[in-house]
């Protein structure tokens, strides 16, 4: 009778426990806002698109420089910046009217890549990967104020930036002469210019993330995420995280226990990185290959670009490591490609 009682108890323990588990995991709300994508097509056929996220409707689309890369919206301002890579300059964007009302020249053969704005919002750090240095856009003047060097290899090319939120240090991402030969990551003292140190970083680097002391860099032609601990005067290898195929971009969950990486191999599909052990999951998407993303406030939710016939934007659920749903790009085109996600005011 006893055990009876305890096979009953544990029963609908185990049910209660399946119930729970069913509620914690309902369906993540997609958030209101604008969803800003870059189209990298060349010939004057390259756009930005403001993508409702709730709906996937069109906003708004304008054209701009060829080949633009990367996307954000500062704090503070009402502008959208793009990074026109072959046009070599930047476009700015009226938020309202998504309309072009401006263009930044960055410099002939400076080829502006992926970019990161400033947490006041004042200035927008550009990786110049036409050479080794990154760009600094002052927004409240909308020029290109400097030009501040990030490798000592002067034939390296400069990918990404990474800004610290009190604006204080900055890390870049360089390839090197060889594509997918040897790079680097580097930390630059943004007050002098000053680079503080330029560490080797494996086979063609392409993106780097930093949280607190902690920097992860997703090394493409290695096809890992390395993890480094950068709070002392060299940064210090602590991990290796598996990242098949050509990781790229690099996202954050806001309880910073989920490394979020868009893979540039084919087909499509993004990885999840657990940043306590390093272990990867991984998620097909519909497309040929992945662009870049970009996380809701929350983190519940990552916006990410689609190549494809057309390019898409997926929707997916963080949490439960699923597709929601895919948005079609505006104009129908292939190559979407820079993401930033836009919270509704």
């Amino acid at each position: 009778m006893q055990g009876r009682i305890i096979s009953l108890l544990t029963a609908a323990f185990l049910v209660a426990t399946l119930a729970l588990g069913t509620a914690s995991a309902s369906p993540v709300q997609v958030p209101s806002g604008t969803i800003w994508v870059t189209e990298r097509t060349v010939g004057g056929l390259s756009t930005v698109a403001a993508i409702d996220s709730r709906t996937g409707e069109k906003r708004g689309i304008t054209p701009v420089g060829d080949n633009p890369i990367g996307i954000t919206h500062p704090n503070g301002t009402h502008l959208v910046y793009s990074s026109d890579e072959n046009a070599n300059q930047m476009s700015v964007i009226d938020e309202d009217t998504v309309s072009v009302v401006g263009t930044i020249p960055m410099g002939d053969g400076s080829r502006p890549h992926h970019l990161m704005a400033s947490t006041n919002g004042h200035y927008i750090y550009v990786g110049e990967y036409g050479h080794s240095y990154v760009g600094v856009v002052d927004t409240r003047l909308n020029e290109n104020v400097a030009d501040i060097q990030a490798s000592y290899d002067l034939g390296a090319h400069t990918h990404a930036v990474w800004i610290t939120p009190n604006g204080k240090d900055l890390y870049a991402t360089n390839e090197g002469p060889v594509q997918n030969g040897p790079g680097t990551f580097s930390k630059i003292d943004v007050r002098t210019g000053d680079i503080v140190w330029e560490h080797g970083v494996g086979n063609r680097p392409s993106e780097v993330l930093v949280d607190h002391d902690v920097a992860y860099v997703s090394v493409r032609f290695d096809n890992v995420v390395r993890i480094y601990d950068i709070g002392g005067d060299e940064p210090v290898l602590i991990g290796t995280a598996e990242a098949n195929l050509s990781p790229d971009t690099l996202s954050l969950t806001n309880d910073g226990r989920t490394l979020i990486v868009g893979l540039r191999g084919t087909p499509a599909r993004m990885a999840f990185i657990d940043t306590s052990t390093f272990s990867t999951q991984y998620l097909s998407l519909p497309g040929t290959t992945t662009g870049h993303q970009w996380l809701s406030r929350d983190g519940a939710i990552t916006f990410m670009a689609l190549e494809g016939t057309p390019g898409k934007v997926a929707v997916i659920d963080n949490r439960s490591r699923a597709l929601i749903t895919t948005y079609d790009y505006p104009n129908g085109r292939t190559r979407p490609h820079g993401v930033f996600y836009d919270p509704q005011k």
